[in-house]
């Protein structure tokens, strides 16, 4: 018996229009739920379709929770990955309907399989998540705007401040309700912060940004986060090797981890001195100690009877 052919779908997102190009036709539709009807009829009668397109600022996520919701299988992508694809075969141009080819040929040749689902508490979880670091980054500019001490707006600012804290603090409430409600939320985030060094945000950030965590081994788990080291030699030459790509948001909460570990956590201060009194720059050092507190949280998420260390 054959298997099934996969009817894919390749879709170019911009902010207000979308380009879709299947094996038979090519059209556009608009970037919101009007243009998704239109494509939901124009692709119904697919026997197995796929969609796939690249992440594109968030101008993606519209598009797919609506195609989640109505269980269309899809496929989102590194943008990166299909530029480079498109480099290799000498094209240059970039234009909607070029990329819209350039993803359709990517997705065949590379067998793409469609993602997981993610849990319906997912999106607003992210969201939330997402806003709180949008606010935590306006109260750090308001701060610093402080330090200048200006004479006539001192007030506004400092009023400002109050303001954002404030939002923070309902945001936080809103996120412990969220993952209180849920058992599993709830265990994950316990185990995490009885590691030295992980606190709630941190856990948060995980939780939010990286949920397969507990699902996938843990070499999977560290190349996700983009603390995997890649070879990069040629001959008899050695390159260093570096981290690349990966999720950065989970990475930048974790680099603020590690430097909370590698003074107060019994197991990562040696494990950091070694490295450093071996002559490791600091930088690889707290790369070093990131992917080792991953790993261990990940070991813990997946065995949570072993005894943590605090």
């Amino acid at each position: 018996m054959n298997p099934k052919i996969t009817d894919y779908i390749a879709i170019d997102i911009a902010k207000a229009t979308l380009r879709v190009q299947t094996t038979t036709s090519a059209f556009d539709i608009t970037n919101d739920s009007k243009g998704f009807v239109t494509l939901l009829e124009r692709i119904s009668d697919l026997p197995n379709p796929l969609v796939v397109l690249e992440a594109s600022g968030g101008y993606e996520r519209a598009l797919m929770h609506w195609l989640f919701a109505r269980d269309i299988p899809l496929c989102r992508v590194n943008p990166s990955r299909v530029r480079d694809f498109a480099s290799s075969d000498g094209i240059k141009a970039k234009t909607d309907p070029i990329d819209a080819k350039v993803l359709l040929r990517f997705s065949k040749e590379k067998n793409l399989q469609p993602m997981a689902c993610p849990q319906k508490y997912q999106r607003h979880f992210t969201e939330l998540m997402d806003r709180r670091s949008q606010l935590t980054e306006q109260l750090a500019r308001e701060k610093n705007r402080m330090e200048k001490e200006p004479r006539y707006t001192l007030g506004s600012i400092k009023k400002m401040i109050r303001i954002i804290e404030k939002e923070i603090t309902r945001i936080d409430q809103e996120i412990e309700k969220l993952i209180d409600a849920r058992t599993e939320l709830q265990q994950q985030s316990q185990i995490m912060q009885s590691v030295c060094g992980i606190g709630k945000v941190t856990a948060w950030t995980l939780l939010a940004y990286l949920p397969e965590i507990s699902q996938l081994n843990r070499n999977q788990v560290v190349a996700l986060a983009g603390l995997a080291p890649f070879n990069r030699d040629s001959g008899l030459t050695e390159k260093k090797r570096s981290i690349y790509a990966g999720r950065a948001k989970v990475r930048k909460c974790l680099y603020m981890a590690a430097q909370s570990a590698a003074v107060h956590n019994p197991v990562i201060k040696p494990y950091v001195d070694g490295l450093r009194s071996r002559g490791k720059p600091y930088r690889c050092a707290m790369v070093a100690a990131m992917r080792k507190i991953l790993v261990h949280l990940h070991s813990q998420l997946k065995k949570p009877q072993v005894l943590l260390a605090s």
